[in-house]
Formats: C-alpha cells, sequence, structure tokens
C-alpha cells in the first residue's frame, strides 16, 4: 500500500471511529425559543431513538411553531406540542396530534394513501386518523428537568405532545418514554409552570413555541450553553476535581 493511500485509509478509519463514538448521542440538542425564553434541550437518541427522530422532524417542519404550554401543573410538569393550541378553542387543548403526512416522508405517505383507499373500497374501517409511536421506556427517571413523551391510555399513543418535568416524579418511570433532559433553561419552565392557570390547568396567558433549531454537536452551542452542557454532562469529573 502506498503512503498516500495509507494515510487516506487511516483518516477513513478515524473518521469512521469518531462518527459512531457512542458520546455522539447524546450531543443533538434542540434550542426550543418560547415567549419566556429558551430552553435547551438533550436528545436521548440512544435510549428513544424512534422518538427523537420523530420530535426532530416534527419540530424541523414547522410542527411545533404557535402552538402552546397548555398544561401546567406546579410542582409537576408542563405540557406542550398539541397543534390544537393553535386555536382559539381551548376545549379541544390536550387532544390533538400529528397526522400520518405529518411524521411520514411524501413516497411513504403516498403508499399509505393507497392503502387506505384500497380498504376503504373493500368495506373496512382503514387505518387511526392520527399518527402514534410505539413506546420505548427505559431506565431513565423523571427527574427535574426530564423531556417525556405525552400519551393516552394506550401505550403507544404518543405522537407531539411532549411534557417537561419540573419537580421529580419517580411514579412516571416505564410508563412514559423519556427522551430528552433540559441543559439550560429551567428557569423558564418555572416561569412557564408558574402561570396563572384554570381548573383544566390551562394558563391564563399562554406561552407560545417561537423557534424550534436542531443543533448537532457541542460547536453549534453558545458559549453559555457548551459550558452549562460541560458541567451536566461531566457531574464525576467535576467533583473529582473539586474533592
Amino acid at each position: 500500500m502506498n503512503r498516500f493511500l495509507l494515510v487516506a485509509t487511516l483518516a477513513t478509519l478515524a473518521l469512521t471511529v469518531v462518527f459512531t463514538s457512542p458520546t455522539l448521542a447524546d450531543e443533538t440538542f434542540v434550542r426550543l425559543t418560547t415567549g419566556q425564553g429558551d430552553i435547551l434541550l438533550q436528545m436521548k437518541t440512544d435510549v428513544a431513538p424512534r422518538h427523537v427522530e420523530n420530535f426532530l422532524r416534527l419540530g424541523t417542519s414547522g410542527f411545533y411553531d404557535g402552538t402552546y404550554f397548555h398544561r401546567v401543573i406546579p410542582g409537576f410538569m408542563i405540557q406542550g406540542g398539541d397543534p390544537n393550541t393553535r386555536n382559539k378553542d381551548k376545549a379541544d387543548d390536550g387532544q390533538g396530534g400529528p397526522s400520518w403526512e405529518d411524521v411520514l416522508p411524501a413516497e411513504d405517505f403516498a403508499r399509505l394513501e393507497a392503502v387506505r383507499l384500497m380498504l376503504d373500497q373493500r368495506g373496512y374501517g382503514g387505518l387511526p386518523p392520527s399518527a402514534g409511536i410505539k413506546a420505548e421506556f427505559n431506565s431513565e427517571s423523571h427527574t427535574r428537568g426530564t423531556v417525556s413523551m405525552a400519551r393516552s391510555q394506550s401505550p403507544d399513543s404518543g405522537g407531539s405532545q411532549f411534557f417537561i418535568t419540573v419537580a421529580h416524579t419517580a411514579h412516571l418511570d416505564g410508563k412514559y418514554t423519556i427522551f430528552g433532559k433540559v441543559v439550560t433553561g429551567m428557569d423558564v419552565a418555572d416561569a412557564i409552570v408558574s402561570s396563572e392557570r384554570d381548573r383544566q390547568d390551562n394558563p391564563l396567558q399562554p406561552v407560545h413555541v417561537t423557534g424550534f433549531n436542531v443543533i448537532d454537536g457541542v460547536a453549534g452551542l453558545t458559549a453559555d450553553e457548551a459550558e452549562a452542557w460541560r458541567l451536566f454532562s461531566k457531574p464525576a469529573i467535576i467533583e473529582d476535581a473539586a474533592d
């Protein structure tokens, strides 16, 4: 093997090692912009890859823009992600989710529509109108700042609605799919959960989502976010250094 080919091969191997490193799975972030400020979320691709993919697909398509946190319970959590919150009728808040067109590539959606038409022509009821994602229960715990998928009774009924815990809620562990964690912005979540609300826990002055920015790797973080991530992701090293 000549020297140039050897160097090129080693470089390729090095890139392969870097891009398959398990630590990179922890370095996908979402900067969720709200009317109260930014919340930086770390995506837990390693434990809930389908949920992360679903969340990123919806977010980058603009699905969450204009929605608001429709359920706020102090000492518990804030819940958002319902497209129904874009209308003025609060009665249907908490009941919405993504359509199949929202979650599928165009070619797959066309195939689905063909199957739906075939079932209809044969007299069958067809497929559910809303898309649901299968649960990915994992060993993560619902500590303060956990991002988890909201759902109805069925474990596989999650779609677009998610919640962020503002306290440790271990009774949810193994029942809801955890797919992220707040790195910065818990002060924003605390402000949202403290909003004045009605008897249905719907805030009187809604806090809307105004931006959804996916950040691939630490290099895309601001200096303050990068420092927060360093402290967040390396607690053991920091404690050792302090000793």
